[in-house]
């Protein structure tokens, strides 16, 4: 497997405009849409797909794919959680 898992964290939602939804660990951005740019038939739900909160999605290029995970099993080995914490810590700007 190549590319890197992460978790997916809630997403957010800025009014009728704006949704992102990043990796609960390392913020890497999972999602984020325009909403104006999402065209949606009449009579259908407009709401963008999002990852259930808690997936490991591994990102890889331009392909994204939920990597199956029961509870208890060990992350794998390309999940950022697994880095260095150094590495994804928080830096105050």
């Amino acid at each position: 497997m190549t590319g890197d898992i992460h978790i997916a964290g809630m997403p957010v939602w800025i009014g009728d405009r704006w949704m992102r939804q990043r990796c609960a660990w390392c913020g890497e951005v999972l999602l984020n849409y325009d909403l104006s740019l999402v065209a949606v038939p009449v009579g259908q739900e407009s709401d963008p797909g999002t990852w259930e909160i808690g997936a490991l999605v591994l990102m890889d290029g331009g392909m994204a794919a939920v990597v199956p995970h029961a509870d208890g099993d060990p992350l794998p080995d390309e999940a950022c959680a697994k880095r260095d914490p150094e590495v994804t810590r928080w830096q105050q700007g």
